[in-house]
């Protein structure tokens, strides 16, 4: 139905049967839709909500830089203080639970601001810091959601694309190559994101072969850092921040993994995991190793790793047995394994 019918079959109706009628449509939308469209700010005030839009739709060319700045850092400074989640006098209860929205409408604007190249510099600063925080807050009590990337509808594969780009665009290889490793290995995520699928996001940024050779390079720069650092600190290997170290080196192994892959230095990439991946349980390592294999290389290579790793003695789980067999006989890789 067209809006023009709709009035014309509205206009006989008594006051009784409108307000009937919106409270049965309201039924009817999801509580998700109800949120994304703003339909109880549009009940609440239709004249404010009709100003907001309008404000909203306003070009490029009429946002003022200066005030998305400032507006960035207050809400930056609200959420870690966590004044969107508890009691506080800075942020009103009502309004606590439109932070999505705010972080939303603030992240349009900086990519639109960020083509002028005036701005370029200090929007790409800004988008990190919006990503980091909403890494920080998929873990930690920030908003009333655990799940930022989805509850504003920008999975944090695309946010971390978008801030990788930006960066690309307006720093050297060796500088902009090296922030968004650390951006990738320095934050965790939400919990329907595999840092894998981060990784190759990165990886797809690297176009072209020169590229891929400086990310290796600086990847295993700062892998050594870390393994220093890890040493001069005599950190105990089973506490929380030898959990985080071992992690931090396993991403930094899988990227470099995935980058000499694509560079069809197969053997390269199978002999550097081996020797840096970090793990306490051989079959674990072997799992992982092998699901990298079939992502990333060639079905040879599955068969010859898994051959090796039995005549090693490495007890294997039964799905990879099953997988071994498959492969062996189609001589193609199954759409995924099961980890059990």
């Amino acid at each position: 139905m067209k809006v023009n019918e709709l009035r014309q079959k509205l206009m006989g109706r008594k006051k009784d049967e409108l307000q009937n009628l919106i409270v049965e449509m309201y039924k009817q939308i999801p509580k998700k839709m109800r949120e994304e469209k703003e339909i109880d700010q549009l009940i609440d005030d239709s004249d404010a909500f009709k100003v907001k839009k309008s404000a909203n739709r306003k070009s490029v060319d009429n946002l003022d830089f200066e005030y998305v700045q400032r507006e960035i850092e207050y809400f930056l400074k609200n959420a870690y203080d966590q004044n969107y989640i508890a009691p506080n006098r800075i942020i009103p209860k009502k309004e606590r639970s439109n932070w999505r929205f705010t972080a939303k409408r603030l992240v349009e604007q900086l990519i639109a601001l960020s083509h002028q190249p005036e701005y370029a510099k200090t929007c790409a600063a800004r988008m990190e810091d919006l990503y980091e925080l909403f890494c920080y807050a998929s873990g930690h009590y920030v908003f009333a959601s655990t799940e930022p990337f989805y509850t504003i509808k920008i999975s944090q594969e695309d946010f971390f694309d978008q801030v990788v780009k930006l960066k690309k665009r307006i720093g050297e290889p060796s500088k902009w190559i090296r922030e968004s490793l650390l951006l990738l290995v320095e934050n965790d995520g939400d919990f329907q994101t595999l840092k894998r699928n981060v990784s190759e996001v990165l990886l797809e940024n690297l176009n072209n072969a020169p590229l891929k050779e400086e990310a290796i390079k600086i990847a295993k720069d700062l892998l050594k850092e870390k393994k220093e650092n890890i040493k001069k600190a005599k950190q105990a290997k089973g506490n929380v921040v030898g959990f985080r170290n071992n992690e931090y080196i396993n991403d930094l192994v899988e990227l470099i993994y995935m980058i000499q892959s694509s560079l069809g230095e197969y053997k390269n990439a199978n002999k550097y995991f081996k020797q840096h991946y970090i793990s306490s349980s051989s079959e674990v390592k072997m799992y992982i190793f092998l699901e990298l294999i079939r992502r990333f290389q060639r079905v040879d290579d599955w068969l010859e790793e898994y051959e090796l790793a039995v005549l090693n003695g490495v007890k294997l789980r039964e799905a990879l047995k099953n997988a071994y067999e498959q492969i062996k006989d189609t001589k193609e890789f199954p759409e995924f394994i099961y980890s059990c």
